[in-house]
C-alpha cells in the first residue's frame, strides 16, 4: 500500500497538467500503485477566497471514497477564516495546507500562529510546501518565494503541539529543523541516489518521514523510483509508504484495504 502525502487537483494557470480531475488522477494512481492520495486544491492557491477551492475539491473526490484524503487550504489573512476553518472540520477535512508564499504572509505572523494553534486543537495536521515549482521553470508572473528552513523552524518552535509536515523537504538533513519532534518530512524533492533520504531517516527517525510525489506538478514515477533506492529494512519502508501517514491523518489502518509493498517493486 502507498499513501501519497503530496498531491493536488485543479488548474494551474502557468502550465498544462496531465491530471486536473479526480478521475484523471486515479488513472495515474492505479498505474503507479498509489492506494490513497492526500490532496488539496490547486485552485485555492490563487483564488481570492481559498475556501471556494475547498468546496470544489470535495465535489471532485466525494464519489471515490477512501482513495482521496482532502486537506483544506486556509488563508489566515482572509477575513472570516475562523468560520471557514470550522466548516472545513465539519465537512471532514483531515488537515490543512498553507501557502504563505502565495497568500502574502509569514509562518511566524500572529494570524498564522493562531490558525496553526486552532488546527492543532482540532487534531488537524498542517502541511506546508517549501515551493510548488522550481524557480528555474516558473512563469515570469509566478513570483512566489521558497519558504526558508529557518522560517519553518521558528513555526515549529512557536507551535510545539502542532504536527507539521514539510513538503518538498530538500536540504533539511544536518539542519536544526531535524531536532523538532513535531516536524515531519516528505521526500519527493530529496536526492535518493546519494543517500539523502537514508540520512534523513537516520537523523529524524523512520516515524517522521512520509512518501509524497508533488503530482501532477511533478512526475509520479520519479517519486516511486526514489523509494526503491532507500537502503532500509522493510518495516521502515512500510512506515514511509503508508503507516506514518495513517498515524498523522488519524486513518484506521484496519479498515484500509492493504496491498503488499512488494508489488511496487515488480516491473
Amino acid at each position: 500500500m502507498i499513501i501519497d502525502f503530496n498531491t493536488y487537483l485543479g488548474q494551474w494557470p502557468f502550465r498544462r497538467l496531465c491530471a486536473r480531475t479526480a478521475l484523471e488522477a486515479l488513472k495515474w494512481m492505479d498505474k503507479n500503485r498509489i492506494s490513497i492520495a492526500v490532496v488539496s486544491s490547486l485552485n485555492s492557491v490563487l483564488y481570492m477566497d481559498p475556501h471556494d477551492g475547498n468546496y470544489e475539491l470535495l465535489e471532485e473526490v466525494e464519489q471515490y471514497g477512501e482513495r482521496f484524503v482532502p486537506l483544506a487550504v486556509v488563508n489566515p489573512k482572509y477575513p472570516g477564516w475562523e468560520n471557514e476553518l470550522e466548516e472545513c472540520i465539519s465537512l471532514g477535512f483531515r488537515g490543512l495546507r498553507l501557502y504563505p508564499q502565495y497568500h502574502n504572509y509569514l509562518l511566524t505572523d500572529e494570524d498564522c500562529l493562531r490558525l496553526v494553534k486552532k488546527a492543532s486543537e482540532k487534531n488537524l495536521v498542517v502541511s506546508i510546501p517549501v515551493r510548488l515549482r522550481d524557480g528555474r521553470g516558473r512563469h515570469w508572473m509566478d513570483l512566489a518565494r521558497d519558504i526558508s528552513l529557518d522560517e519553518l523552524k521558528q513555526l515549529a518552535e512557536k507551535s510545539p503541539e502542532t504536527k507539521i509536515v514539510v513538503l518538498e523537504a530538500r536540504g533539511v538533513v544536518d539542519t536544526p529543523l531535524i531536532n523538532y519532534s513535531n516536524v515531519y518530512f516528505e521526500i519527493s524533492r530529496m536526492n535518493a541516489a546519494f543517500g539523502e533520504i537514508d540520512r534523513l531517516i537516520e537523523q529524524a527517525g523512520d516515524s517522521r518521514v512520509v512518501f509524497g510525489s508533488g503530482f501532477p506538478l511533478k512526475y509520479l514515477q520519479s517519486a516511486i523510483l526514489k523509494t526503491k533506492l532507500i537502503k532500509k529494512p522493510r518495516e521502515t519502508i512500510e512506515k514511509i509508504l503508508w503507516r506514518n501517514a495513517c498515524s498523522l491523518l488519524g486513518l484506521d489502518q484496519k479498515e484500509l484495504r492493504l496491498g503488499s509493498i512488494e508489488n511496487m517493486f515488480l516491473p
